[in-house]
């Protein structure tokens, strides 16, 4: 009987002690995420800066790139539509994507003005944690897309093609 019991709360008790433990890792990798954003925004980073249009997707869309040393550690990209614009920042490390901050803008014409701010917290090539505005969410189609774009950004600066990157 008492094996049965111990059975039943060790089946109860390891799923939970699980599910902290890899709660306590994500707040440990968001951790050092906000402390690589924080040191790259401090830096004193090369920069270098292209236009770019494309026809249904941007207006005077802009991408910028900065460099400690020859790593690209930053990539903020904003640009135009019709009544709404964006500005989007990737953040980087040893190459692979980290965080992305994106804050939209728009509205109709003569009407209110929206805003919303979404981050992405990221690694090893997986979402961890999901931002609109204050509140975490279930990850959906931005964050694949944001992931994505994250990766395309890094080729684009090569192939200077930055419609191809953003706007397929």
């Amino acid at each position: 009987m008492n094996r049965i019991i111990i059975a039943l709360l060790l089946t109860i008790a390891l799923p939970v002690l699980n599910l902290h433990a890899q709660q306590k890792n994500t707040e440990t990798d968001i951790s050092a995420i906000r402390a690589a954003f924080k040191e790259i925004n401090t830096l004193s980073l090369k920069q270098e800066q292209f236009k770019y249009e494309s026809d249904g997707c941007v207006e005077d869309g802009i991408v910028q790139y900065f460099f400690k040393g020859k790593e690209i550690v930053k990539i903020i990209e904003s640009g135009s539509i019709g009544d709404g614009s964006w500005k989007k920042e990737y953040y980087y490390q040893s190459g692979n994507f980290i965080f992305s901050y994106e804050k939209l803008i728009g509205g109709s014409a003569g009407g209110e003005v929206t805003q919303s701010e979404y981050r992405i917290y990221a690694k090893d090539g997986a979402a961890i944690r999901y931002m609109e505005d204050q509140k975490i969410i279930q990850p959906d189609s931005r964050v694949n897309q944001t992931l994505a774009t994250a990766g395309k950004l890094l080729k684009a600066y090569t192939t200077k093609n930055f419609a191809a990157a953003l706007c397929e």
